[in-house]
Protein backbone atom coordinates (compact mmCIF):
# COMPACT_ATOMS: atom_id res chain seq x y z
CA UNK A 1 0.00 0.00 0.00
CA UNK A 2 1.62 3.32 -0.52
CA UNK A 3 1.81 6.00 1.46
CA UNK A 4 -1.02 8.66 2.20
CA UNK A 5 -0.34 12.29 2.89
CA UNK A 6 -2.41 14.00 5.28
CA UNK A 7 -3.85 12.43 8.12
CA UNK A 8 -3.36 7.92 8.51
CA UNK A 9 -6.39 5.53 8.37
CA UNK A 10 -6.55 5.09 11.76
CA UNK A 11 -6.57 9.07 12.84
CA UNK A 12 -9.09 9.58 10.06
CA UNK A 13 -11.57 6.89 11.99
CA UNK A 14 -10.81 8.01 15.43
CA UNK A 15 -11.95 11.63 14.17
CA UNK A 16 -15.24 10.03 12.52
CA UNK A 17 -16.21 8.15 15.88
CA UNK A 18 -16.15 11.52 17.31
CA UNK A 19 -18.77 12.56 14.22
CA UNK A 20 -15.98 15.17 12.77
CA UNK A 21 -17.72 15.01 9.19
CA UNK A 22 -14.43 16.96 8.18
CA UNK A 23 -12.69 13.70 8.78
CA UNK A 24 -15.81 11.50 6.76
CA UNK A 25 -15.38 13.75 3.71
CA UNK A 26 -11.49 13.04 4.10
CA UNK A 27 -12.37 9.01 3.97
CA UNK A 28 -14.48 9.68 1.15
CA UNK A 29 -11.94 11.87 -0.91
CA UNK A 30 -9.21 9.78 -0.41
CA UNK A 31 -10.86 6.29 -1.24
CA UNK A 32 -14.74 6.94 -2.65
CA UNK A 33 -13.49 7.19 -6.79
CA UNK A 34 -11.38 4.23 -6.41
CA UNK A 35 -14.59 2.53 -5.02
CA UNK A 36 -16.76 3.68 -7.55
CA UNK A 37 -13.89 2.87 -10.09
CA UNK A 38 -14.29 -0.97 -8.60
CA UNK A 39 -18.09 -0.89 -8.07
CA UNK A 40 -18.45 -0.13 -12.18
CA UNK A 41 -16.53 -2.47 -12.86
CA UNK A 42 -18.63 -5.52 -10.94
CA UNK A 43 -22.05 -3.57 -11.71
CA UNK A 44 -20.83 -2.21 -15.38
CA UNK A 45 -23.99 0.83 -14.87
CA UNK A 46 -23.28 4.34 -13.15
CA UNK A 47 -25.96 4.53 -11.22
CA UNK A 48 -26.08 1.35 -9.71
CA UNK A 49 -22.32 1.87 -8.92
CA UNK A 50 -23.04 5.23 -7.15
CA UNK A 51 -25.95 3.62 -5.73
CA UNK A 52 -23.07 0.77 -4.07
CA UNK A 53 -20.84 3.13 -2.66
CA UNK A 54 -23.52 5.88 -1.29
CA UNK A 55 -25.32 2.45 0.29
CA UNK A 56 -21.56 1.46 1.39
CA UNK A 57 -20.61 4.70 3.12
CA UNK A 58 -23.92 4.45 5.06
CA UNK A 59 -22.83 1.35 6.30
CA UNK A 60 -19.40 2.58 7.40
CA UNK A 61 -21.30 5.10 9.23
CA UNK A 62 -23.68 2.26 11.11
CA UNK A 63 -21.04 0.06 11.58
CA UNK A 64 -17.22 2.13 12.00
CA UNK A 65 -17.19 1.03 15.56
CA UNK A 66 -16.98 -2.83 14.55
CA UNK A 67 -13.41 -1.70 12.81
CA UNK A 68 -10.92 -3.96 15.40
CA UNK A 69 -7.98 -2.45 13.60
CA UNK A 70 -8.35 1.15 12.13
CA UNK A 71 -5.39 0.59 10.42
CA UNK A 72 -7.12 -2.01 7.99
CA UNK A 73 -10.27 0.89 6.81
CA UNK A 74 -8.82 0.48 3.23
CA UNK A 75 -9.56 -3.15 2.81
CA UNK A 76 -12.96 -3.14 4.86
CA UNK A 77 -14.29 -0.39 2.67
CA UNK A 78 -13.72 -2.29 -0.59
CA UNK A 79 -15.39 -5.16 1.32
CA UNK A 80 -18.12 -3.86 2.36
CA UNK A 81 -18.47 -2.10 -1.32
CA UNK A 82 -17.94 -5.90 -2.54
CA UNK A 83 -20.88 -7.22 -0.80
CA UNK A 84 -23.22 -4.69 -1.84
CA UNK A 85 -22.42 -5.18 -5.41
CA UNK A 86 -23.02 -8.99 -4.94
CA UNK A 87 -26.29 -8.23 -3.54
CA UNK A 88 -27.34 -5.73 -6.28
CA UNK A 89 -25.61 -8.37 -8.46
CA UNK A 90 -28.32 -11.31 -7.20
CA UNK A 91 -31.45 -8.85 -7.54
CA UNK A 92 -30.92 -8.80 -10.80
CA UNK A 93 -33.13 -11.32 -13.22
CA UNK A 94 -30.49 -10.81 -16.31
CA UNK A 95 -27.44 -8.80 -16.45
CA UNK A 96 -26.22 -7.78 -19.43
CA UNK A 97 -22.65 -6.76 -20.02
CA UNK A 98 -21.09 -3.98 -22.22
CA UNK A 99 -23.95 -2.45 -23.40
CA UNK A 100 -24.79 0.29 -20.87
CA UNK A 101 -21.17 1.78 -20.55
CA UNK A 102 -18.67 1.84 -23.15
CA UNK A 103 -15.11 1.23 -22.54
CA UNK A 104 -13.06 5.34 -22.78
CA UNK A 105 -9.60 5.22 -23.15
CA UNK A 106 -7.27 7.71 -22.04
CA UNK A 107 -4.77 8.82 -24.86
CA UNK A 108 -1.24 7.31 -24.89
CA UNK A 109 0.74 10.28 -26.07
CA UNK A 110 3.72 7.53 -26.71
CA UNK A 111 1.36 5.53 -29.18
CA UNK A 112 0.23 6.31 -32.62
CA UNK A 113 -3.31 6.37 -33.48
CA UNK A 114 -3.19 3.16 -35.04
CA UNK A 115 -1.64 1.74 -32.08
CA UNK A 116 -3.95 3.69 -29.67
CA UNK A 117 -6.92 2.51 -31.35
CA UNK A 118 -5.88 -1.04 -31.65
CA UNK A 119 -4.85 -1.32 -27.69
CA UNK A 120 -8.25 0.51 -27.13
CA UNK A 121 -10.21 -2.31 -29.21
CA UNK A 122 -7.98 -5.19 -27.52
CA UNK A 123 -8.68 -3.71 -24.05
CA UNK A 124 -12.47 -3.31 -25.09
CA UNK A 125 -12.62 -7.01 -25.86
CA UNK A 126 -10.92 -8.53 -23.20
CA UNK A 127 -13.00 -6.37 -20.67
CA UNK A 128 -16.73 -7.36 -22.31
CA UNK A 129 -15.14 -11.27 -22.37
CA UNK A 130 -13.76 -10.51 -18.72
CA UNK A 131 -17.99 -9.83 -17.98
CA UNK A 132 -18.62 -13.55 -18.14
CA UNK A 133 -16.45 -14.34 -15.37
CA UNK A 134 -18.34 -15.47 -12.41
CA UNK A 135 -18.90 -12.58 -9.90
CA UNK A 136 -16.55 -13.54 -7.26
CA UNK A 137 -13.53 -13.54 -9.65
CA UNK A 138 -14.62 -10.25 -11.42
CA UNK A 139 -14.12 -9.08 -7.78
CA UNK A 140 -11.07 -10.96 -7.38
CA UNK A 141 -9.39 -9.89 -11.21
CA UNK A 142 -10.66 -5.94 -10.00
CA UNK A 143 -9.40 -5.34 -7.01
CA UNK A 144 -5.93 -6.95 -7.30
CA UNK A 145 -5.20 -5.11 -10.83
CA UNK A 146 -6.94 -2.43 -10.86
CA UNK A 147 -7.07 -1.91 -6.98
CA UNK A 148 -3.55 -2.61 -6.31
CA UNK A 149 -4.49 -5.09 -3.64
CA UNK A 150 -2.69 -8.02 -2.45
CA UNK A 151 -1.75 -10.23 0.37
CA UNK A 152 -3.49 -9.71 3.66
CA UNK A 153 -5.48 -6.89 2.26
CA UNK A 154 -6.54 -8.46 -0.68
CA UNK A 155 -7.81 -11.56 0.96
CA UNK A 156 -9.83 -9.33 3.64
CA UNK A 157 -11.82 -7.23 1.07
CA UNK A 158 -12.39 -10.73 -0.51
CA UNK A 159 -13.74 -11.87 3.10
CA UNK A 160 -10.77 -15.10 2.85
CA UNK A 161 -7.20 -16.08 4.38
CA UNK A 162 -4.23 -14.35 2.55
CA UNK A 163 -3.33 -17.88 1.83
CA UNK A 164 -6.55 -18.48 0.18
CA UNK A 165 -6.79 -15.18 -2.01
CA UNK A 166 -3.41 -16.03 -3.33
CA UNK A 167 -4.16 -19.42 -4.58
CA UNK A 168 -7.47 -17.92 -5.72
CA UNK A 169 -5.77 -15.49 -7.74
CA UNK A 170 -3.11 -18.07 -9.38
CA UNK A 171 -5.93 -20.02 -10.38
CA UNK A 172 -7.84 -17.23 -11.84
CA UNK A 173 -4.67 -15.67 -13.47
CA UNK A 174 -4.44 -19.11 -15.43
CA UNK A 175 -7.87 -19.01 -16.70
CA UNK A 176 -7.63 -15.65 -17.87
CA UNK A 177 -4.78 -16.23 -20.00
CA UNK A 178 -6.10 -19.49 -21.46
CA UNK A 179 -9.34 -18.12 -22.16
CA UNK A 180 -9.38 -14.71 -22.84
CA UNK A 181 -6.37 -15.38 -24.76
CA UNK A 182 -7.74 -17.99 -26.61
CA UNK A 183 -10.65 -14.80 -27.69
CA UNK A 184 -7.54 -13.31 -28.67
CA UNK A 185 -6.45 -15.79 -31.34
CA UNK A 186 -9.74 -15.98 -32.56
CA UNK A 187 -10.15 -12.48 -33.06
CA UNK A 188 -6.96 -11.69 -34.89
CA UNK A 189 -5.26 -15.20 -36.06
CA UNK A 190 -8.01 -16.70 -38.49
CA UNK A 191 -6.31 -15.49 -41.87
CA UNK A 192 -3.29 -17.05 -40.45
CA UNK A 193 -4.70 -20.51 -40.00
CA UNK A 194 -7.18 -22.46 -42.18
CA UNK A 195 -7.88 -24.92 -39.55
CA UNK A 196 -8.92 -21.82 -36.90
CA UNK A 197 -10.49 -20.15 -39.92
CA UNK A 198 -12.80 -23.41 -40.43
CA UNK A 199 -13.69 -24.19 -36.97
CA UNK A 200 -15.25 -20.49 -37.01
CA UNK A 201 -16.84 -20.36 -39.57
CA UNK A 202 -20.53 -19.51 -38.91
CA UNK A 203 -19.35 -18.19 -35.51
CA UNK A 204 -21.68 -14.66 -34.26
CA UNK A 205 -18.83 -13.28 -32.63
CA UNK A 206 -19.87 -14.23 -29.39
CA UNK A 207 -17.39 -15.54 -26.85
CA UNK A 208 -19.93 -18.47 -25.20
CA UNK A 209 -18.11 -21.49 -23.08
CA UNK A 210 -18.63 -23.83 -26.43
CA UNK A 211 -16.21 -21.25 -28.62
CA UNK A 212 -13.47 -20.67 -25.88
CA UNK A 213 -13.04 -24.58 -25.18
CA UNK A 214 -13.20 -25.51 -28.77
CA UNK A 215 -10.04 -22.56 -29.88
CA UNK A 216 -8.53 -23.12 -26.82
CA UNK A 217 -7.97 -26.89 -27.09
CA UNK A 218 -6.68 -26.11 -30.92
CA UNK A 219 -4.04 -23.11 -29.65
CA UNK A 220 -2.87 -26.05 -27.40
CA UNK A 221 -2.42 -28.27 -30.82
CA UNK A 222 -1.36 -25.73 -33.42
CA UNK A 223 2.12 -24.42 -33.55
CA UNK A 224 1.08 -21.32 -36.13
CA UNK A 225 -2.05 -20.19 -33.45
CA UNK A 226 0.58 -21.00 -30.58
CA UNK A 227 2.65 -18.86 -31.41
CA UNK A 228 0.17 -16.09 -32.19
CA UNK A 229 -0.72 -16.68 -29.20
CA UNK A 230 2.90 -15.85 -27.71
CA UNK A 231 3.17 -12.41 -29.40
CA UNK A 232 -0.61 -11.55 -28.23
CA UNK A 233 -0.21 -8.93 -25.15
CA UNK A 234 -1.04 -10.83 -22.27
CA UNK A 235 -5.06 -10.38 -21.72
CA UNK A 236 -4.07 -10.14 -18.18
CA UNK A 237 -2.07 -7.53 -18.70
CA UNK A 238 -4.89 -5.86 -21.05
CA UNK A 239 -7.39 -5.80 -18.09
CA UNK A 240 -4.94 -4.00 -15.99
CA UNK A 241 -4.51 -1.28 -18.36
CA UNK A 242 -8.33 -0.73 -18.25
CA UNK A 243 -9.09 3.51 -17.36
CA UNK A 244 -10.03 4.52 -14.39
CA UNK A 245 -13.95 5.10 -14.31
CA UNK A 246 -14.42 8.57 -12.75
CA UNK A 247 -17.35 8.95 -9.88
CA UNK A 248 -19.57 12.01 -10.69
CA UNK A 249 -19.28 15.02 -9.06
CA UNK A 250 -22.04 15.10 -7.33
CA UNK A 251 -21.70 11.78 -5.38
CA UNK A 252 -19.83 13.14 -2.79
CA UNK A 253 -22.35 15.52 -2.10
CA UNK A 254 -24.54 12.82 -2.36
CA UNK A 255 -22.45 10.75 0.11
CA UNK A 256 -21.94 13.58 2.52
CA UNK A 257 -25.43 15.45 2.92
CA UNK A 258 -27.17 11.96 3.21
CA UNK A 259 -25.11 10.55 6.29
CA UNK A 260 -25.52 12.26 9.66
CA UNK A 261 -23.22 11.16 12.19
CA UNK A 262 -22.74 11.32 15.77
CA UNK A 263 -20.37 10.79 18.24
CA UNK A 264 -19.92 7.14 19.65
CA UNK A 265 -19.32 7.07 23.40
CA UNK A 266 -17.85 3.88 24.12
CA UNK A 267 -19.87 1.39 23.01
CA UNK A 268 -22.40 2.88 20.37
CA UNK A 269 -26.01 2.67 22.12
CA UNK A 270 -28.50 1.14 19.64
CA UNK A 271 -31.34 3.43 18.22
CA UNK A 272 -33.41 4.87 15.93
CA UNK A 273 -31.66 3.39 12.70
CA UNK A 274 -32.36 3.46 8.89
CA UNK A 275 -31.22 3.66 5.20
CA UNK A 276 -32.42 3.05 1.90
CA UNK A 277 -31.68 -0.81 -0.05
CA UNK A 278 -33.68 0.58 -3.24
CA UNK A 279 -30.83 1.18 -6.24
CA UNK A 280 -31.82 4.76 -7.04
CA UNK A 281 -32.66 5.78 -3.65
CA UNK A 282 -30.60 8.90 -1.95
CA UNK A 283 -29.86 6.94 1.77
CA UNK A 284 -30.07 8.65 4.92
CA UNK A 285 -28.78 6.87 8.39
CA UNK A 286 -28.94 8.16 12.14
CA UNK A 287 -26.52 7.52 14.92
CA UNK A 288 -27.60 8.54 18.31
CA UNK A 289 -25.71 8.03 21.26
CA UNK A 290 -28.81 9.09 23.79
CA UNK A 291 -32.03 6.79 23.43
CA UNK A 292 -33.82 9.78 24.16
CA UNK A 293 -33.04 11.33 20.74
CA UNK A 294 -35.55 11.13 18.40
CA UNK A 295 -34.49 11.07 14.45
CA UNK A 296 -36.79 12.06 11.89
CA UNK A 297 -35.84 11.41 8.63
CA UNK A 298 -36.86 12.10 4.65
CA UNK A 299 -35.89 9.74 2.12
CA UNK A 300 -36.43 9.42 -1.94
CA UNK A 301 -37.71 5.99 -2.71
CA UNK A 302 -37.73 3.88 -6.35
CA UNK A 303 -41.19 2.79 -6.95
CA UNK A 304 -39.25 -1.04 -7.85
CA UNK A 305 -38.40 -1.27 -4.13
CA UNK A 306 -41.27 -2.21 -1.82
CA UNK A 307 -41.71 0.15 1.15
CA UNK A 308 -40.77 -2.62 3.78
CA UNK A 309 -37.23 -2.17 2.41
CA UNK A 310 -36.44 1.37 4.03
CA UNK A 311 -38.42 1.14 7.83
CA UNK A 312 -38.07 3.51 10.90
CA UNK A 313 -38.11 2.14 13.95
CA UNK A 314 -40.58 4.54 16.50
CA UNK A 315 -42.10 4.10 19.31
CA UNK A 316 -45.39 2.72 19.68
CA UNK A 317 -48.13 4.76 19.20
CA UNK A 318 -51.26 4.81 21.11
CA UNK A 319 -54.54 3.08 20.27
CA UNK A 320 -56.64 5.82 18.70
CA UNK A 321 -60.00 6.63 20.92
CA UNK A 322 -63.21 6.40 19.10
CA UNK A 323 -63.24 10.52 18.96
CA UNK A 324 -59.91 10.24 17.69
CA UNK A 325 -59.00 12.88 14.09
CA UNK A 326 -58.88 10.82 10.79
CA UNK A 327 -55.27 11.75 11.16
CA UNK A 328 -54.22 9.16 13.96
CA UNK A 329 -51.16 10.56 16.08
CA UNK A 330 -48.12 8.28 15.68
CA UNK A 331 -45.86 9.73 18.16
CA UNK A 332 -46.79 10.33 21.90
CA UNK A 333 -48.32 13.65 23.01
CA UNK A 334 -45.09 15.04 24.92
CA UNK A 335 -45.34 15.47 28.88
CA UNK A 336 -46.37 18.85 29.66
CA UNK A 337 -43.83 20.25 32.40
CA UNK A 338 -44.97 20.31 36.50
CA UNK A 339 -47.13 24.04 37.00
CA UNK A 340 -48.75 25.32 39.61
CA UNK A 341 -52.37 24.34 39.73
CA UNK A 342 -54.98 27.40 38.62
CA UNK A 343 -57.42 29.14 40.58
CA UNK A 344 -61.32 28.60 40.04
CA UNK A 345 -61.01 31.66 37.86
CA UNK A 346 -58.02 30.96 35.95
CA UNK A 347 -58.12 28.71 32.87
CA UNK A 348 -55.23 27.01 30.98
CA UNK A 349 -54.23 28.49 27.72
CA UNK A 350 -52.79 26.13 25.33
CA UNK A 351 -50.21 26.99 22.64
CA UNK A 352 -51.21 27.74 18.72
CA UNK A 353 -51.22 24.64 16.64
CA UNK A 354 -48.12 24.78 14.44
CA UNK A 355 -46.24 22.44 12.06
CA UNK A 356 -42.76 20.99 11.83
CA UNK A 357 -41.83 19.71 8.56
CA UNK A 358 -38.31 16.65 8.78
CA UNK A 359 -37.30 18.23 5.65
CA UNK A 360 -36.97 21.05 3.69
CA UNK A 361 -35.49 19.47 0.39
CA UNK A 362 -35.89 15.88 -1.33
CA UNK A 363 -33.98 14.84 -4.06
CA UNK A 364 -35.11 12.36 -6.32
CA UNK A 365 -32.12 11.03 -8.35
CA UNK A 366 -32.09 10.11 -12.04
CA UNK A 367 -34.74 7.27 -10.70
CA UNK A 368 -36.64 7.91 -7.77
CA UNK A 369 -40.23 8.73 -8.07
CA UNK A 370 -41.33 8.65 -4.59
CA UNK A 371 -40.27 10.98 -1.50
CA UNK A 372 -41.71 11.19 2.39
CA UNK A 373 -41.50 13.86 4.77
CA UNK A 374 -42.63 13.83 8.41
CA UNK A 375 -45.28 16.13 9.47
CA UNK A 376 -45.44 16.85 13.21
CA UNK A 377 -47.50 19.37 15.53
CA UNK A 378 -45.82 20.45 17.98
CA UNK A 379 -48.11 23.24 19.02
CA UNK A 380 -50.62 22.50 22.17
CA UNK A 381 -53.95 22.77 19.58
CA UNK A 382 -54.95 20.51 16.89
CA UNK A 383 -53.92 22.11 13.77
CA UNK A 384 -55.44 22.11 10.06
CA UNK A 385 -53.48 22.31 7.07
CA UNK A 386 -53.42 21.90 3.01
CA UNK A 387 -50.67 20.67 0.77
CA UNK A 388 -50.58 21.94 -2.71
CA UNK A 389 -48.16 21.10 -5.41
CA UNK A 390 -46.86 23.84 -7.82
CA UNK A 391 -45.69 21.76 -10.64
CA UNK A 392 -48.14 19.53 -12.72
CA UNK A 393 -45.58 16.48 -12.18
CA UNK A 394 -45.75 16.57 -8.55
CA UNK A 395 -48.29 14.80 -6.65
CA UNK A 396 -48.91 14.65 -2.84
CA UNK A 397 -50.78 13.05 -0.69
CA UNK A 398 -52.69 13.78 1.78
CA UNK A 399 -53.75 17.19 0.41
CA UNK A 400 -55.37 17.64 3.92
CA UNK A 401 -55.98 17.19 7.47
CA UNK A 402 -56.15 17.31 10.97
CA UNK A 403 -53.46 17.19 13.28
CA UNK A 404 -53.61 16.74 17.65
CA UNK A 405 -51.12 17.64 19.74
CA UNK A 406 -47.92 15.84 19.62
CA UNK A 407 -49.21 13.96 16.88
CA UNK A 408 -47.59 13.27 13.18
CA UNK A 409 -48.40 11.92 9.72
CA UNK A 410 -46.22 10.90 6.65
CA UNK A 411 -46.69 13.06 3.82
CA UNK A 412 -46.24 10.89 0.48
CA UNK A 413 -44.92 13.19 -2.38
CA UNK A 414 -44.66 11.69 -6.34
CA UNK A 415 -43.36 12.63 -9.47
CA UNK A 416 -44.33 11.91 -13.03
CA UNK A 417 -41.27 11.45 -14.53
CA UNK A 418 -43.14 11.64 -18.31
CA UNK A 419 -43.86 14.86 -17.35
CA UNK A 420 -40.84 16.19 -17.31
CA UNK A 421 -38.00 16.95 -20.00
CA UNK A 422 -34.61 15.39 -20.14
CA UNK A 423 -32.33 17.21 -17.55
CA UNK A 424 -32.73 18.74 -14.39
CA UNK A 425 -36.16 19.49 -13.18
CA UNK A 426 -37.11 20.94 -9.57
CA UNK A 427 -40.81 21.84 -8.09
CA UNK A 428 -42.50 22.46 -4.53
CA UNK A 429 -44.78 21.14 -2.41
CA UNK A 430 -46.61 24.04 -0.04
CA UNK A 431 -47.87 23.03 3.36
CA UNK A 432 -49.95 25.60 4.98
CA UNK A 433 -51.53 26.23 7.88
CA UNK A 434 -53.80 28.82 9.63
CA UNK A 435 -51.06 30.91 11.15
CA UNK A 436 -48.04 29.70 8.89
CA UNK A 437 -46.40 27.57 5.77
CA UNK A 438 -43.59 25.65 4.92
CA UNK A 439 -42.29 24.48 1.87
CA UNK A 440 -40.34 21.35 0.66
CA UNK A 441 -37.99 21.68 -2.62
CA UNK A 442 -38.45 18.91 -4.91
CA UNK A 443 -35.63 17.74 -7.24
CA UNK A 444 -34.59 15.19 -9.92
CA UNK A 445 -32.52 14.32 -13.17
CA UNK A 446 -34.27 13.17 -15.76
CA UNK A 447 -31.72 10.74 -17.96
CA UNK A 448 -32.83 9.19 -21.29
CA UNK A 449 -30.33 7.51 -23.08
CA UNK A 450 -29.97 7.56 -27.20
CA UNK A 451 -32.16 5.54 -29.57
CA UNK A 452 -29.72 3.53 -31.80
CA UNK A 453 -31.12 1.90 -34.87
CA UNK A 454 -29.45 -1.32 -36.58
CA UNK A 455 -26.60 -0.26 -39.09
CA UNK A 456 -26.95 -0.60 -42.85
CA UNK A 457 -23.84 -0.80 -45.11
CA UNK A 458 -24.20 0.46 -49.20
CA UNK A 459 -22.76 -2.69 -49.97
CA UNK A 460 -20.61 -5.65 -49.21
CA UNK A 461 -16.81 -4.83 -48.87
CA UNK A 462 -14.77 -6.33 -52.51
CA UNK A 463 -11.67 -6.19 -54.01
CA UNK A 464 -12.84 -3.45 -55.97
CA UNK A 465 -14.41 -1.61 -53.10
CA UNK A 466 -12.50 -2.31 -50.29
CA UNK A 467 -14.32 0.59 -48.10
CA UNK A 468 -18.22 1.16 -47.74
CA UNK A 469 -20.42 3.82 -46.41
CA UNK A 470 -22.74 2.43 -43.59
CA UNK A 471 -26.37 4.39 -42.28
CA UNK A 472 -27.42 4.08 -38.91
CA UNK A 473 -30.45 6.37 -37.27
CA UNK A 474 -29.80 7.86 -33.80
CA UNK A 475 -32.13 10.12 -31.89
CA UNK A 476 -31.86 11.63 -28.24
CA UNK A 477 -34.08 14.09 -26.32
CA UNK A 478 -30.84 16.33 -25.77
CA UNK A 479 -28.22 17.02 -27.94
CA UNK A 480 -25.37 14.35 -29.21
CA UNK A 481 -21.97 15.00 -28.29
CA UNK A 482 -20.22 11.64 -29.99
CA UNK A 483 -22.23 8.61 -32.77
CA UNK A 484 -19.06 6.20 -33.48
CA UNK A 485 -19.17 3.14 -35.93
CA UNK A 486 -17.48 0.21 -34.77
CA UNK A 487 -16.23 -2.66 -36.11
CA UNK A 488 -14.40 -5.81 -35.92
CA UNK A 489 -13.49 -8.69 -38.35
CA UNK A 490 -10.83 -10.46 -40.55
CA UNK A 491 -8.58 -7.30 -40.77
CA UNK A 492 -9.22 -6.50 -36.89
CA UNK A 493 -10.85 -3.91 -35.07
CA UNK A 494 -11.45 -0.11 -35.60
CA UNK A 495 -13.35 3.12 -34.98
CA UNK A 496 -14.90 5.39 -36.99
CA UNK A 497 -16.52 9.08 -35.69
CA UNK A 498 -20.36 9.58 -37.91
CA UNK A 499 -21.76 12.20 -39.17
CA UNK A 500 -25.31 13.62 -39.66
CA UNK A 501 -26.49 13.50 -43.04
CA UNK A 502 -30.24 14.18 -43.00
CA UNK A 503 -31.95 12.14 -40.66
CA UNK A 504 -29.25 9.70 -40.73
CA UNK A 505 -25.73 9.51 -39.34
CA UNK A 506 -23.01 8.30 -41.78
CA UNK A 507 -19.00 6.67 -41.76
CA UNK A 508 -17.07 5.25 -43.71
CA UNK A 509 -15.65 1.60 -42.72
CA UNK A 510 -12.63 -0.14 -43.84
CA UNK A 511 -10.65 -1.19 -45.90
CA UNK A 512 -10.98 -4.64 -45.90
CA UNK A 513 -7.98 -6.83 -47.40
CA UNK A 514 -9.09 -9.76 -46.16
CA UNK A 515 -12.20 -11.62 -46.76
CA UNK A 516 -14.94 -13.24 -43.96
CA UNK A 517 -17.52 -11.82 -41.82
CA UNK A 518 -17.37 -8.20 -40.37
CA UNK A 519 -19.26 -7.39 -37.31
CA UNK A 520 -20.58 -3.34 -36.83
CA UNK A 521 -22.58 -1.44 -34.77
CA UNK A 522 -23.13 1.91 -33.47
CA UNK A 523 -22.23 3.71 -30.20
CA UNK A 524 -23.99 6.93 -29.15
CA UNK A 525 -23.35 9.45 -26.66
CA UNK A 526 -25.73 12.63 -25.45
CA UNK A 527 -24.38 15.57 -23.69
CA UNK A 528 -25.49 14.25 -20.55
CA UNK A 529 -22.90 11.46 -21.13
CA UNK A 530 -26.00 8.83 -21.40
CA UNK A 531 -24.10 6.24 -24.03
CA UNK A 532 -25.90 3.68 -25.64
CA UNK A 533 -24.62 0.72 -28.18
CA UNK A 534 -27.16 -0.38 -30.96
CA UNK A 535 -27.81 -3.92 -31.97
CA UNK A 536 -24.99 -5.11 -34.37
CA UNK A 537 -25.33 -5.82 -38.07
CA UNK A 538 -22.80 -7.92 -40.24
CA UNK A 539 -21.29 -8.53 -43.65
CA UNK A 540 -19.30 -10.80 -45.86
CA UNK A 541 -15.92 -8.98 -47.08
CA UNK A 542 -14.90 -10.61 -49.99
CA UNK A 543 -11.48 -11.32 -50.45
CA UNK A 544 -9.33 -10.06 -53.71
CA UNK A 545 -7.82 -12.97 -55.64
CA UNK A 546 -5.06 -14.82 -55.36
Amino acid sequence: MNALSGPTDAELVARVLQADREAFASVYDRYGPKLYDFAYSMLRHREDAADAVADSFILFAERLGQLRDPDRLRPWLYAIVRSECLRKLKARKRVSYGDDEQLIQMADDGATPEQSAETAALQQLVWDAAAGLADRDRALLDLHLRQGLEGAELGEAMGVSAANAYVMLNRLRAQVDKSLGALLVARLGRHDCDELDALLVDWDGTFSPLIRKRVARHVENCSTCGERRKKIVSPWMLLAGVPVFVAPLSLRDRVLDDTQLVAYSGTPTATSRWRSRSAGAAAAAALVAAASVTAVVAWPEDDKASDASAQVTESPAPAPSASAPTLAPTTTAPTAPATAEPSASEEPTASAGTISVSTTSINLGTRGTRGIARLTNTGGSPVAFTVAPDSGWLSAVPGSGTLQPGASTTLSIRANRNRVEEGRSTGRVRIRWEDGSATVAVSLNEQNAPQVGAPTASQAPSCEQQTVQVRATVTDQSRLTSVRLTWSGPNGADTATMTRSGSRWVASMGPFTFGGPVTFRVVATDRFGNTTTGPASTIEATPCPG
